[in-house]
C-alpha cells in the first residue's frame, strides 16, 4: 500500500483522475487522444483493402476523420463507414463538414466519440438509430454556439 495508504491503493483510479488537472493541459490532451485512438478504427494501410476503398497509396475519401497515431500510423474511426466497406456514410460527411474535420480531426472525433447531453448518448453510437437530421442539428448547434 506504500505511503499513500490503503484508501489510496483501493481507489487509485479515482485519485489519478482527480490529480489529472495538476498534470497540466499536455497530459489531458494526451489522455484525450489516447481515448480517441482506442475506439474501433481502420488503419490507413488496411483502408484500401475494404470493399470500395480507394486504391493503395491514395488518400481516404474526402469528409472522413483521419487520426494520426505516432505509434501505429493513420487511423480512420470505423463508425464513419458503411459496415464492411470503405464507403463514408452521408451523415458523417455532412457532420464532419460542419465540424471542420479537415482542419481539426481530433475535435471532430471528440464530438463523435464523446457523450452528448443533447443527443443523450455518443453520436457515433447513434448513427443509424437516430434520424440523420438530428445528428446534423446537434453538430450545427455546437458550431453556431461557437460562432
Amino acid at each position: 500500500e506504500g505511503a499513500r495508504g490503503p484508501a489510496a491503493a483501493a481507489g487509485s483510479g479515482l485519485l489519478d483522475a482527480l490529480a489529472e488537472p495538476a498534470r497540466g493541459p499536455g497530459a489531458r490532451l494526451g489522455a484525450a487522444r489516447a481515448r480517441l485512438l482506442a475506439g474501433p478504427a481502420v488503419a490507413a494501410r488496411g483502408h484500401e483493402r475494404l470493399a470500395g476503398g480507394p486504391p493503395a497509396g491514395t488518400a481516404a475519401p474526402p469528409g472522413v476523420i483521419r487520426l494520426d497515431d505516432p505509434r501505429s500510423g493513420a487511423r480512420y474511426p470505423r463508425f464513419q463507414f458503411r459496415p464492411g466497406t470503405a464507403e463514408p456514410l452521408p451523415v458523417v460527411r455532412r457532420v464532419n463538414e460542419l465540424l471542420r474535420a479537415d482542419r481539426d480531426p481530433w475535435g471532430a472525433a471528440d464530438w463523435w466519440l464523446g457523450g452528448n447531453a443533447w443527443l443523450r448518448g455518443v453520436p457515433a453510437d447513434l448513427v443509424g438509430t437516430l434520424p440523420d437530421d438530428e445528428l446534423v442539428r446537434a453538430a450545427a448547434e455546437l458550431v453556431e454556439g461557437d460562432g
